[in-house]
């Protein structure tokens, strides 16, 4: 590869980690806005909204802190390697690449094991196509764009 020529695929594997790492922080802020609007509002809701509500109220909320701490971390990870995949960092682009990766597989799973399907728990086919980017992601980092993240 010649010197600061940057592949199109790690480009566009950087404007995916900008997207997904927007979208992950504004569905964090989404979720503390909603916890705390419908547990003000909880007598004035619906059936399905307030079955949601009693759903994310049964996980804890240690577990919740927990989990949107996580995405927090997964969602800045994302962001990171991104900016390490624009400038071809070998740490910030494929070390926190291959984390974010693994990061995003384990919520996953836990996601799905531990939440109850009204909020999105269960091994749906949304939950399936979670599974897409991150694998993908350890995929082209480990091979394909292996050698370009370099210095």
């Amino acid at each position: 590869m010649n010197e600061g020529k940057r592949p199109g695929g790690l480009t566009a594997l950087a404007v995916l980690n900008f997207i997904f790492s927007g979208w992950g922080l504004l569905g964090i802020m989404g979720m503390i806005t909603m916890i705390v609007v419908f547990g003000k509002l909880a007598e004035n809701m619906d059936e399905q909204a307030r079955t949601q509500l009693e759903a994310i109220q049964a996980i804890g909320r240690p577990m919740l802190i927990c989990l949107l701490a996580v995405s927090a971390v997964s969602s800045i990870l994302l962001l990171i390697s991104g900016i390490g995949y624009i400038k071809q960092k070998k740490f910030m682009g494929r070390t926190l690449g291959n984390a974010y990766a693994v990061l995003a597989i384990i919520i996953g799973i836990v996601s799905a094991v531990m939440m109850k399907p009204e909020i999105g728990g269960g091994f749906t086919i949304g939950a399936i196509i979670g599974f897409i980017y991150p694998v993908l992601t350890l995929i082209l980092l480990n091979t394909t764009f292996k050698e370009d993240l370099t210095n």
